[in-house]
């Protein structure tokens, strides 16, 4: 009689100590999920990578605080390029993008980038590109067909559009144009089409120093087709010397890159469209040039980039 009690007691017992595991455990599935989806996702980006971001992010701070706020997520740019496409947003509301590049030393690059809601690799953009060519993109990834983002030197974004039977269509991200298969068929090949290993990338790419820069307020001049404004044509181009005086002190003079032969992959004949200072210690380390914003993506350049592959041009000579 005497052992009854104690037999339910420890009945009782187990099944409170059974009671409170399935509590514990509900409460911890209940947590995993948030902690999970709070955790990086940045898998595809080296730490060097996102170290060089975070650099040129407080440096776009200073004259931009949205950038500090916003939340930066990595794009690979390949096969065969190895670059980034840093989408940065603040409450899924876009506030700029990177392109991160490497050079063949192995050094990290600020290729360009955009501020504001205008951003290459825009779905949008993409989606009316596929419906001027009778494709839908909803059907295309249904039907597992594979559209990625790819970046061609010296400056050319695009999608590359992969269709079981078809041969592959490419569209420029920054306008949605379509262009021209085989000229990008042959510079795929010749970057060759090996994908990147990012273990042996995070080993070969140096960790940046953590220099401290400052960028001034964005100049913004208004933006308009060079096409439609063909004066430019019949004009010298501006010396490398002229330029940066021609931008900085005369606002009212529109002027026009051109890149010559790799105007594809600019996008362009292009119009300036503003500038912005990148210094140290107050002394000016370098100057992006805005080009683009009227029929295409503005996107900021280093002027030592611009002047390498081509020209600035006065609209009234």
């Amino acid at each position: 009689m005497k052992k009854r009690p104690r037999s339910k007691r420890r009945n009782i017992g187990h099944c409170l100590s059974v009671f409170l595991s399935m509590i514990i455990c509900f409460a911890l599935l209940s947590i995993w999920p948030t902690t999970h989806a709070a955790a990086p996702t940045n898998r595809f980006a080296p730490a060097s990578v996102e170290q060089f971001a975070q650099l040129q992010v407080s440096a776009l701070g200073t004259s931009n605080p949205d950038w500090l706020a916003a939340k930066l997520e990595y794009y690979p740019l390949g096969p065969g390029n190895h670059g980034w496409f840093v989408h940065a947003s603040i409450q899924d509301k876009p506030v700029g993008y990177m392109i991160i590049s490497t050079t063949p030393q192995g050094e990290l690059l600020l290729s360009e980038y955009g501020q504001g809601e205008q951003a290459l690799y825009n779905n949008e953009l993409l989606g009316q590109a596929l419906e001027r060519q009778g494709l839908n993109m909803k059907i295309l990834q249904t039907a597992g067909d594979k559209i990625t983002r790819r970046y061609a030197a010296p400056l050319l974004a695009y999608w590359k559009v992969e269709r079981v039977n078809h041969p592959a269509m490419y569209i420029d991200a920054s306008n949605g144009d379509l262009l021209p298969a085989d000229r990008l068929e042959r510079v795929e090949t010749g970057s060759g089409t090996k994908f990147f290993n990012l273990k042996e990338l995070q080993q070969q790419i140096a960790i940046p120093e953590p220099t401290r820069f400052h960028t001034s307020p964005v100049i913004l001049q208004p933006a308009f087709d060079p096409s439609s404004q063909l004066t430019w044509l019949i004009s010298e181009p501006l010396q490398p010397s002229q330029v940066k005086q021609q931008l900085q002190q005369n606002h009212s003079e529109a002027l026009v890159f051109s890149a010559e032969e790799w105007n594809l992959f600019y996008g362009g004949p292009l119009p300036v469209s503003g500038y912005q200072i990148w210094s140290i210690a107050s002394s000016t380390f370098d100057l992006y040039v805005g080009l683009g914003g009227f029929n295409s993506t503005q996107r900021f350049i280093p002027l030592n980039k611009l002047l390498h592959d081509g020209h600035f041009y006065k609209i009234n000579p």
